[in-house]
């Protein structure tokens, strides 16, 4: 794994937390940390593949399934590869762009139930 950028070395005692530059990790294996866990923040964890089959077995083979992003210019393999990944939310040709009437949530690990929308306020209403 290869780290593509200004990583800091080390966090001054000031800051209250880490601010990482946006980062690239380049040649990324299945069972590294980066690729096994969520990380938050700046950063693109970059693996290779042969497959679709292979794109969507490395996909969900982690235990969190926060968000996907398919990019591609085949309008065909967007739907076959959405309908068969494991994530609360998936774009298609771009990322972090939500819908206020749309719900969100994670899959597996990455949290229960969905919040916005007309979904996300059944946690919150009494029907009587």
């Amino acid at each position: 794994m290869m780290p593509v950028g200004n990583v800091p070395s080390r966090v001054r005692p000031a800051q209250q937390r880490l601010l990482v530059p946006p980062t690239l990790f380049l040649n990324v294996a299945q069972s590294a940390r980066i690729a096994q866990e969520e990380i938050f923040g700046p950063v693109l964890a970059v693996q290779t593949f042969r497959t679709v089959d292979e794109v969507i077995q490395k996909a969900n083979n982690t235990p969190y399934g926060l968000s996907a992003s398919v990019w591609t210019d085949k309008g065909s393999r967007i739907f076959n590869l959405t309908s068969k990944l494991r994530a609360g939310v998936i774009w298609a040709n771009t990322f972090n762009k939500f819908d206020s009437t749309s719900p969100f949530g994670g899959y597996k690990e990455s949290g229960y139930g969905r919040e916005g929308g007309v979904h996300g306020l059944g946690a919150y209403l009494n029907l009587n």
